[in-house]
């Protein structure tokens, strides 16, 4: 059952839509390249401090996953006064992986993005970087202005890009394709080629500040020792994102990624571990832009299974089958799911999802005191993707057959529950009503299923959300 099962959610769900031969793809991409060139000639000329010494790509469609229309782009930009020897040094912040960032001596960026030096006993941190948000938020005001100032299309070989004026911290193309094709497009070409007509594109851009001392990461307890070359070669860096100590905080800690890391190892998975994680993205990841970090079964947790499954103390060193594989890596995510607890791939000593875990926050009245009440409605949400990941494993690991009529089903239950998960999450954070778990909950087992059950009858009546499938 399992393998056509997912064979079929494959052709359905992962396949790009657009034509045969990349050519199309290919074009897009060199005009995303483009339009960043140019937003970033303007930005040095207009804005010198967040000039760019390095355009790194990094995202699914780097590493060979991306599903779909070739829409969504990711990039890390480093920043050229920050970058290089003797311009930074990290000092110990919230943990290993959230450092404080300290100004080597020379070395000059406006005093707005410091430490408020004002107060008297932060004036010896005067040389420290403050909150990274502040650096995060006028990098995209100066992208903003420059996307409304700039009016020019790029023409390509088979089209055009444009910009979309950007209000979020995303930079938004158009592609629009040409309605002819060139006069020296072989003729075998032209007829693989599939008309696209306009496609509007998205494209995250990371500010990052190369890491100063790879060697201090090998001294860690959590990164492990033998990808010490795959460091070397490929480094790592220092994003602005906040800390995993309270999101919100007016914190000054900057946090270490690896992304140029994990984008070699996923883009090194042979085809069949690149096609599982095509097929289980499709079916259960729900990625969604927002200021919080709640939690969730996002691309990154799934990739973070991935990379485990692919290279880690069990490494799957061979092909099997689609259904096999796939269910080790739901098995993996249940466990994790299970004792809220998931470790980083590079980071082993990091939870995913972060120390203090944060839910939507429903404030449902009951017997129990409204904190009682807010915590254990925060472990049914943890509950709900353990649940919905068990449901598809114990589905795909069925020996009987699945008629075409289950197959929808299944499928269509895989897209309600994205995008129910999705409807929750957006109203609760846009309304601020994000529940914190500060301690260590431990497991779910303290999550009754006739509780799970009594949480997933009131989504239904007070959002019109029904899960009942996954119990």
């Amino acid at each position: 059952m399992g393998e056509e099962f997912l064979h079929h959610a494959y052709k359905s769900k992962c396949e790009f839509q657009m034509e045969v031969n990349g050519t199309i793809t290919m074009d897009i991409e060199t005009g995303v390249r483009k339009m960043i060139e140019m937003i970033l000639q303007h930005l040095k000329i207009k804005s010198p401090v967040f000039a760019v010494a390095n355009v790194i790509p990094t995202g699914s469609f780097y590493e060979g996953t991306k599903i779909g229309a070739p829409d969504e782009f990711d990039f890390m930009l480093t920043l050229a006064k920050l970058s290089g020897a003797d311009k930074i040094s990290l000092q110990p912040g919230c943990s290993d992986w959230y450092p404080y960032i300290k100004l080597q001596p020379g070395v000059e960026f406006p005093q707005k993005y410091k430490i408020n030096n004002f107060c008297e006993e932060e004036r010896k941190n005067k040389d420290f970087l403050g909150n990274p948000r502040f650096v995060a938020t006028d990098f995209w005001k100066e992208i903003a202005n420059i996307n409304a100032s700039v009016n020019e299309n790029i023409p390509l070989t088979y089209g055009t890009m444009s910009f979309v004026p950007c209000n979020g911290k995303k930079l938004e193309l158009q592609y629009i394709q040409n309605s002819t094709l060139p006069q020296n497009t072989d003729i075998q070409i032209k007829e693989e080629i599939s008309l696209v007509g306009s496609l509007k594109i998205g494209v995250d851009l990371m500010l990052a500040i190369d890491h100063p001392s790879l060697e201090s990461i090998l001294k860690l307890p959590g990164f492990p020792k033998n990808f010490k070359e795959l460091l070397y070669k490929h480094g790592c860096h220092v994003i602005p994102k906040s800390c995993h100590t309270d999101h919100m905080a007016h914190t000054k800690c900057w946090f270490v990624t690896f992304s140029c890391m994990e984008r070699e190892l996923i883009n090194n998975m042979n085809e069949h571990h690149k096609k599982c994680y095509k097929i289980l993205k499709s079916l259960i990841s729900s990625d969604i832009t927002m200021s919080r970090k709640c939690m969730n079964l996002s691309s990154y947790t799934l990739k973070t299974a991935f990379l485990f499954h692919v290279y880690g103390e069990n490494e799957c060193v061979y092909s099997r089958t689609l259904s096999a594989c796939i269910c080790d890596v739901l098995h993996y995510l249940s466990s994790n799911l299970h004792h809220i607890q998931m470790p980083c791939f590079f980071a082993r000593d990091m939870n995913t999802w972060g120390n203090i875990l944060e839910t939507p926050w429903f404030q449902w009245k009951g017997e129990t005191s409204s904190g009682e009440l807010g915590y254990a409605f925060a472990l049914c949400w943890i509950k709900l993707m353990h649940k919905f990941v068990n449901y598809l494993q114990n589905t795909i690991s069925k020996h009987t057959p699945l008629s075409d009529k289950d197959t929808k089903t299944v499928l269509s239950r895989c897209d309600y529950f994205k995008k129910a998960v999705e409807v929750v999450m957006i109203y609760f954070v846009k309304n601020q009503l994000v529940y914190k778990i500060e301690k260590d909950p431990g497991s779910l087992e303290s999550c009754t299923d006739d509780f799970f059950s009594n949480f997933i009858q009131k989504l239904k009546y007070h959002y019109n959300v029904d899960l009942s499938f996954v119990e």
